[in-house]
Formats: C-alpha cells, sequence, structure tokens
C-alpha cells in the first residue's frame, strides 16, 4: 500500500496534518485567552460583591444605632 503513494500525495498529507495542528494550537490558544479574561471578569465580580456586603453590613450597623427598623 505504501508503494502506491506518490511522492505528491505524501507531501499532501503531510502539509494537511502539519495545518491540522497549526489550526489545534491557534484554537487552543483563544480558548485559553477567553478562560483568563473570564477568570479576570470573575475576581473583580467577587471583589465588587465583597466590597456591597461591606456596606450592606455598614448600613445595618447605622439602622441599628438609631433604632430603625
Amino acid at each position: 500500500m505504501l508503494e502506491n503513494i506518490t511522492h505528491f500525495e505524501f507531501l499532501l498529507v503531510a502539509g494537511s496534518l502539519v495545518g491540522v495542528w497549526i489550526k489545534h494550537q491557534m484554537d487552543y490558544a483563544r480558548l485559553v485567552a477567553r478562560v483568563e479574561a473570564l477568570e479576570g471578569d470573575n475576581s473583580d465580580f467577587k471583589k465588587d460583591v465583597k466590597t456591597l456586603l461591606k456596606d450592606i453590613q455598614e448600613i445595618k450597623l447605622l439602622l441599628a444605632k438609631n433604632k430603625v427598623v
């Protein structure tokens, strides 16, 4: 079977494999960048929620000091 493959066919298959590998690497790099961006957004969101919770607790304390229910 291998003796039936011409040089052109071999180069075509090898080129296709290299092309698939390059595309896979590009897609993987793009996905890694997206994951890093989403994780960064998630940490910013968590920081904002912590700040809001702290401020709400402070408001509750002020209301309790003034005996407002």
